[in-house]
């Protein structure tokens, strides 16, 4: 019996206490970019536009020989993370043309700091670590 009546008594101020966090007060999610309808202070859809075709053309061409030898692969930090370090490691076989592809990743990841510091943003600072290695699977360079 005592155990009933204490059961009912932490039953009942339970379900009396409000909650700490509601769906109205907890911290909303940082977009990862502006939209392209955003105004005139946010991205364009030039801009938009011309970041995606650009990430396009280096995936592409990073992706344009088949891996058969890891040894003819190496990594590249593509895009700039508002707080430094690259977004993420991409692989390229060194049989492309290899100055021209690393300008182009150059462009991006310039066009990729400019375009942070243009419009403040923010990034979760998380250290991406570049690959150990690379081996080929499937003709494909997979990271280890």
């Amino acid at each position: 019996m005592k155990n009933l009546v204490l059961l009912s008594l932490v039953s009942a101020f339970a379900l009396s206490c409000k909650p700490a966090y509601t769906a109205d007060n907890l911290p909303k999610p940082l977009p990862e970019r502006p939209k392209d309808d955003a105004p005139s202070s946010g991205i364009t859809a030039e801009e938009s536009k011309e970041m995606e075709t650009l990430r396009s053309e280096i995936t592409t061409l990073a992706s344009s020989e088949k891996c058969t030898n890891s040894a003819d692969w190496k990594t590249v930090g593509l895009g700039v993370k508002a707080c430094g370090g690259p977004v993420e490691y991409i692989a390229y076989s060194i049989k492309i043309d290899e100055k021209t592809f690393l300008e182009k990743v150059d462009f991006y990841n310039q066009k990729s700091s400019e375009y942070n510091k243009k419009y403040n943003l923010m990034s979760d600072c998380m250290l991406v670590m570049q690959p150990e290695s690379i081996i080929c699977e499937n003709d494909r360079p997979v990271f280890k």
